[in-house]
């Protein structure tokens, strides 16, 4: 009787825990997501950029003849310029 009880309060409790989850997250950047932003994830996209321009050279005598020159600027070139130097600080 004592394992039905439990099994049943185990069951009632694991159909209700969704009502008790809340939306804690602010509607804009927290001093924090500026703090990550400037010391780590701006440095490491930095770092990111050079290499994929880098990558984008190596990879210019193969995209040139296939006329891809477009997409591969646009992936390895564009994006990462965007998000290190256009995106505002604290938006991931």
């Amino acid at each position: 009787m004592k394992k039905i009880f439990i099994l049943l309060l185990f069951l009632v409790l694991s159909f209700s825990a969704p009502v008790f989850a809340g939306d804690q997250s602010s509607p804009g950047p927290c001093v924090v997501d500026f703090v990550e932003d400037i010391l780590w994830i701006k440095p490491m996209g930095f770092v990111r950029f050079i290499l994929e321009v880098v990558a984008f050279g190596v990879s210019l005598p193969v995209t040139a003849p296939l006329k891809t020159v477009d997409g591969a600027s646009e992936f390895l070139v564009k994006d990462p310029y965007a998000f290190v130097f256009e995106r505002p600080l604290g938006e991931m």
